[in-house]
């Protein structure tokens, strides 16, 4: 798989985190999260430009997530 796309899965998946994590506080910041959803999806945008078939986009997604468990050491969260 092409590194681009790799690394644009882990910003979108690392940017859906952190909008998790701000609709989680007690009073989330709604600039930040407008500023988070915007950057999440230009980062969707840019994914579709290189794989415009969802399937395909699906797919490589789950690649990119098995890897990702498979170096992170298991008690690390």
């Amino acid at each position: 798989m092409n590194s681009l796309i790799e690394r644009l899965i882990t910003t979108h998946r690392m940017l859906n985190h952190e909008i998790r994590r701000e609709l989680k506080r007690r009073i989330p910041d709604s600039l930040r999260l407008a500023d988070l959803k915007k950057r999440r999806l230009a980062v969707k945008d840019q994914l579709f430009r290189h794989r415009p078939q969802a399937g395909d986009f699906r797919a490589a997604a789950r690649q990119v997530v098995a890897r990702f468990r498979s170096k992170r050491p298991a008690n690390a969260l």
